[in-house]
């Protein structure tokens, strides 16, 4: 499934994924498009290195949300929840989703693995579970380098240096451009499309009727109790992947700005400025424990803590 198939998510899933899986598939067009343009166009003034980046970094950013969907066991609840009903561990009538799960079934050896997944998800961002990439290994300073650009884009609306802005964006895309390779715009695709089709079965009305479950979190929350899985803050997951997705989209969009000198980055009520603080304010709330609704404006500042290394291992 392509970036425009992605796209058309189906309209009765909940509102906040539907448009987080829009906005990543956008994204991954916007990396199509550019290709061809870019091959078409055949600029001999730019090298390959920086024709790539922003490709990447967008392919990267729609990477980000999946890792984080991950996290929350979306394609792991639809996986599991085939095998449970293929297997009887499961009684109940799927009804009119039952093509959904034969075609979830059918599709499984097409499809990037959990293994495969994971590793992927450690070698961009240091995803801190699952195996690692043994060729390229874990990215243990991306979530440090995000927060400093966080940082860095908060300070910067309140009269803080534009220069660090640079500075720390430019660091980061460094960073994710050692991980990531030619096939990360593939892969994102193809997990993409995973993400799709195991939101259909889940958020399927007869499915969710079956499991006893009101929305297609708790039909998430349902599978992962019949398998004696610990309870998961799938709302803050959701909301930290919008979050990242759109710091690295505003790093894949303003990449070619970063080595210049002088002029603004940022400026108050641009919205990336809103996703580096939810991104602070979810992250924090996976290490607290909570999932509940985002913090109150007021409260929308937390101070980078010493013990950030910590966060989300």
């Amino acid at each position: 499934m392509n970036a425009r198939m992605v796209a058309a998510l189906d309209t009765t899933a909940p509102f906040g994924l539907r448009r987080a899986l829009d906005e990543a598939g956008a994204l991954l067009l916007s990396c199509e498009l550019q290709s061809t343009m870019l091959a078409e166009l055949d600029l001999p003034e730019l090298p390959p290195a920086a024709r790539a980046d922003a490709i990447q970094l967008r392919a990267a950013a729609s990477l980000y949300l999946a890792s984080t969907l991950e996290a929350a066991g979306v394609i792991q609840a639809a996986d599991d929840l085939t095998r449970l009903l293929r297997s009887g561990a499961v009684q109940g009538d799927p009804g009119t989703a039952a093509p959904l799960i034969e075609a979830f079934w059918d599709d499984r050896h097409q499809r990037a693995s959990e293994t495969e997944r994971l590793a992927l998800f450690d070698r961009l961002f240091g995803a801190p579970a699952g195996p690692q990439d043994i060729a390229t290994g874990s990215n243990h300073e991306f979530e440090e380098l995000l927060l400093n650009l966080c940082d860095a884009l908060m300070k910067a609306v309140e009269g803080g240096s534009h220069a660090r802005v640079r500075s720390a964006a430019l660091t980061l895309a460094e960073n994710l451009a050692q991980a990531t390779n030619g096939v990360v715009q593939m892969l994102a695709g193809e997990i993409l499309s995973s993400l799709s089709a195991a939101v259909a079965i889940l958020n399927h009305p007869d499915l969710r009727m079956m499991l006893g479950g009101r929305t297609m979190w708790d039909a998430v929350a349902s599978i992962d109790r019949r398998l004696k899985r610990p309870a998961r803050p799938t709302l803050t997951h959701l909301r930290r992947g919008r979050a990242g997705m759109a710091l690295l989209a505003w790093l894949a969009d303003n990449v070619d700005r970063l080595e210049s000198s002088g002029g603004p980055m940022v400026a108050a009520g641009d919205l990336v400025v809103d996703a580096a603080i939810d991104w602070i304010d979810e992250t924090l709330s996976i290490v607290r424990g909570d999932d509940g609704p985002p913090a109150a404006p007021a409260e929308r500042r937390p101070q980078a803590s010493s013990g950030w290394h910590d966060l989300g291992r």
